[in-house]
């Protein structure tokens, strides 16, 4: 970027870094001179990424900034739909997600499946009706939630019984109130006393993982044990940008390359400039996570590439899974899906801003 904006931008962060306060703090008041998100849609990173800056260096005037921005706001549930439905990096991933599960699935009569982050249980209300559509349902499913909030598994257990109720399968839900790296031994005792063929979904979740002083990478921890447990699939979902272990000037320009791309997607979509704002200001969140949290242990949004995910599966002992790619109602003409080993990258600009990485238990010979 050689903006004059994002030059400010940049040099706000330099100042701060070296512990020059008042230099940031004149650069970025100089900054927001130049800006008028309702001119130019654009500012509006601007805005939130010195917004997040602000918070990280304590006493530069995030509250005002943030204040400004909680205009764009939309009510939660109709943001969430809003993603779900018109983000295709969202929409289009899980709709590809769910075709990899329905590959992987059919032509078993006992399933169990395992969704890490499973949220309000959108993605498999949507899995189910499309089995049910090609008269391919299981005649048994076991779907167990890994989920932090106890009030999105209530949500997605209620969602996910109606939708058996309509659909004539018998379908038991577990709900499990915990972060993937927290699953005990007797956790994963209990999954592996589950009948049938085994099965992992993750949409957005396993970024979430989050460092530890431990001898072993809990990432690396996680997909060993998922290996044990043996599943006959697993499909991710995950941001494609370095987030995770990068020092903050890389993750900042890291971070800044991703979402320009994002936001210029979404500037592309057939919504109300209200509606494109509050898209923006949803991933303000993560974006404040990224690059404006200062202590490491509380940072949440760990993004990595994706070359990293398709190697920790490689080294846990799976084997990667090809999938066609078919665009189908969810597409953009902006989003390009394009397969390569193991995964579907979601193109924008040629550059993937998502990919889908599915992968198996490697056939027991003989």
């Amino acid at each position: 970027m050689n903006s004059p904006k994002f030059t400010l931008l940049a040099q706000g962060l330099e100042a701060a870094l070296a512990g020059h306060q008042d230099e940031a703090r004149r650069t970025f008041a100089s900054l927001h001179e130049r800006l008028d998100v309702d001119s130019h849609p654009e500012d509006m990173q601007y805005l939130i990424f010195s917004a997040a800056l602000s918070r990280r260096f304590g006493d530069l005037p995030a509250g005002e900034l943030n204040l400004y921005l909680r205009r764009f706001e939309l009510p939660q549930i109709q943001l969430f739909n809003l993603l779900a439905l018109r983000l295709p990096t969202v929409s289009l991933a899980g709709s590809i997600a769910n075709e990899q599960l329905f590959g992987l699935m059919r032509g078993h009569e006992v399933v169990t499946l395992v969704d890490v982050g499973i949220g309000s249980g959108r993605q498999e209300v949507a899995l189910l009706h499309s089995m049910a559509e090609a008269n391919a349902l299981p005649r048994q499913m076991t779907i167990v939630g890994v989920e932090p909030s106890a009030d999105s598994l209530r949500g997605a257990e209620d969602a996910l019984t109606m939708a058996a109720q309509r659909l004539g399968v018998v379908l038991r839900f577990i709900g499990i109130p915990k972060g993937a790296e927290d699953l005990s031994e007797e956790d994963w005792a209990m999954l592996g006393a589950l009948p049938g063929a085994r099965f992992m979904n993750a949409a957005f979740a396993l970024h979430h993982i989050a460092e530890r002083q431990t001898r072993q990478n809990p990432r690396d921890a996680f997909f060993e044990q998922l290996r044990r447990w043996e599943p006959r699939g697993v499909v991710l979902c995950e941001p494609n940008s370095d987030h995770h272990r990068a020092p903050i000037r890389e993750r900042f320009h890291n971070c800044w390359r991703h979402f320009f791309l994002t936001f210029q997607l979404i500037e592309e979509l057939d919504i109300s400039r209200q509606e494109k704002n509050a898209m923006k200001l949803f991933f303000s969140r993560e974006i404040e996570d990224i690059v404006g949290t200062q202590e490491e242990a509380r940072r949440f949004e760990r993004h990595e590439l994706t070359e990293l995910w398709l190697g920790r599966l490689e080294r846990a002992g799976f084997e990667l899974v090809d999938g066609p790619v078919r665009s189908g109602g969810d597409a953009h003409p902006a989003v390009k899906p394009r397969s390569r080993p193991g995964c579907i990258g979601l193109e924008y600009q040629g550059i993937p801003l998502v990919c889908v990485l599915t992968a198996r238990t490697p056939e027991r010979p003989g």
